[in-house]
């Protein structure tokens, strides 16, 4: 069974075994490590005392957002739902707090993360130029997605 936590003490492995083989094309183990401690929310899915998936989150902008920095999922773990669970409990979490949206970035070739974001509701087009201010600039080769509370 899958049990997902928020901000517990998680220990910094547990995410970098998670994260680091998902993203080690983009980070190094110090600026894993750097991401990780910027984080505000940290939410991880465990089975059996393993940490099997994790997103970090930070609040961003005066209107009441949070930005996706990393979420993944072991690959091993993939296809199985944990990410579809852990954005559920992350987007419930949020409406429970009064946030007003999420925001992340992905890659335009990685169709089976954009297919996960638009089943959980986020959205490709969005404009609503109050919030886009405030939004982390990101590079022209990823995909902006929102998902309004």
């Amino acid at each position: 069974m899958i049990e997902i936590s928020h901000n517990l003490n998680y220990p910094l492995y547990h995410l970098e075994d998670v994260l680091f083989p998902l993203f080690e094309k983009y980070y190094t183990n110090d600026s894993l490590r750097v991401t990780i401690e910027s984080a505000n929310h940290i939410w991880c899915a465990y089975e059996n005392d393993k940490c099997v998936g994790c997103v970090l989150i930070t609040d961003i902008g005066s209107y009441g957002g949070l930005y996706v920095l990393l979420f993944g999922v072991r690959k091993s773990e993939q296809r199985r739902g944990i990410g579809t669970y852990l954005l559920e409990n992350i987007i419930k979490w949020s409406r429970k707090h009064g946030y007003m949206f999420i925001y992340l970035h992905t890659a335009y070739d990685n169709e089976d993360a954009i297919r996960l974001y638009e089943k959980v509701g986020f959205q490709k087009e969005f404009h609503q130029s109050e919030y886009t201010k405030q939004l982390p600039q990101c590079e022209s080769d990823v995909l902006p997605m929102m998902l309004f509370i």
